[in-house]
């Protein structure tokens, strides 16, 4: 049994077991020379009065019970479930959504929370625990750029800001798409959406000879499959520079609006004269939501609005966000 990984998740979110308990729980353990879980099942279900009893309060049993009782749960039902129905069995049982917005950065954190959970889907087809087995398979390949041997005659797969100060014959950026670069978080705060642009431009200089920059039509994104456009930021590289290929050739109607226009004018969205506290709106990309509150920030005007698919409560400026007005 892996005990650094028991002893990283026994106590998140909290349950009452801290580091003293931690050591109280590895000494027992030791003296029995039994590992850290097969102590844990010793404390839930003592096989005869001869075991040595756990030198634990009741409260104490009662947690570390409380987490076995869970591990074991998983384990069983990790040979039924396909791997996105046992992600979120996962994250309901244990409270880690709660867990994880309750605390500094939440909403970017469980973001990534719902990113893990689209790569989880890639092994959907697989038959339990199979799917399981090769995602866990998947995930430990994955390497820091620290590592990166420049020798090797291979693709390199780092992020933007991993490619900081590295350099490459032919780059391809993908995922040059409205709401991933520049982020979704990043549309109500024009410094922010500055800093997006230099990030972009740091990936497209890391090229000595070629770079593509790759979209999709549809992409996958934080647990559900949505129409993408390319990114706005396509629109400032000057077109003799370019050589573009579309692949895609599909309905107008079909593909999604744009998210952020740099237009400070919102032509295509509702007149902030026309929203006011208590609205229903519609977004591109966040769905519905009521209007919570609205102030004049500069030349344009903040809207709070309560989104109603799960992205929470969101902060945008009035002219870049496009909002639509349900009646």
């Amino acid at each position: 049994h892996d005990s650094v990984s028991l002893f990283r998740i026994i106590n998140i979110p909290g349950r009452g077991i801290g580091q003293r308990s931690l050591s109280q729980l590895s000494s027992w353990a030791k003296s029995l020379g039994v590992s850290q879980y097969e102590a844990l099942q010793l404390i839930a279900e003592p096989k005869d009065n001869e075991e040595p009893q756990p030198p634990f309060s009741p409260r104490l049993v009662k947690a570390l019970a409380g987490f076995l009782d869970l591990m074991q749960e998983f384990i069983a039902r990790s040979q039924e479930l396909n791997l996105v129905d046992l992600f979120d069995l996962i994250i309901k049982r244990t409270g880690y959504e709660e867990y994880i917005l309750g605390g500094k950065d939440g909403e970017e954190r469980w973001d990534n929370v719902l990113e893990l959970r689209t790569v989880a889907a890639e092994y959907r087809h697989l038959k339990p625990p199979e799917g399981l087995t090769a995602f866990l398979e998947g995930v430990t390949l994955v390497s820091d750029v620290d590592g990166l041997d420049e020798t090797v005659d291979a693709a390199t797969l780092v992020t933007l800001h991993q490619a900081k100060g590295l350099e490459f014959p032919v780059v391809f950026i993908v995922g040059v798409e409205d709401g991933i670069l520049p982020h979704f978080k990043s549309f109500a705060d024009p410094e922010q959406m500055e800093e997006e642009r230099r990030l972009c431009y740091v990936g497209i200089t890391r090229a000595k000879q070629r770079v593509y920059l790759v979209y999709a039509f549809r992409r996958s994104l934080m647990g559900s499959s949505m129409v993408s456009r390319p990114s706005p930021f396509l629109d400032d590289i000057p077109h003799h520079l370019i050589a573009s290929r579309e692949l895609w050739q599909g309905e107008e109607s079909q593909v999604m609006p744009s998210l952020y226009s740099r237009n400070k004018a919102p032509a295509s969205g509702v007149a902030s004269s026309e929203l006011k506290t208590g609205d229903h709106v519609h977004h591109a990309q966040f769905g519905d939501g009521v209007v919570v509150s609205r102030r004049p920030v500069k030349d344009d005007i903040e809207v709070v609005v309560a989104f109603t698919s799960g992205v929470g409560v969101r902060k945008l400026l009035l002219s870049f966000a496009n909002l639509e007005k349900i009646k």
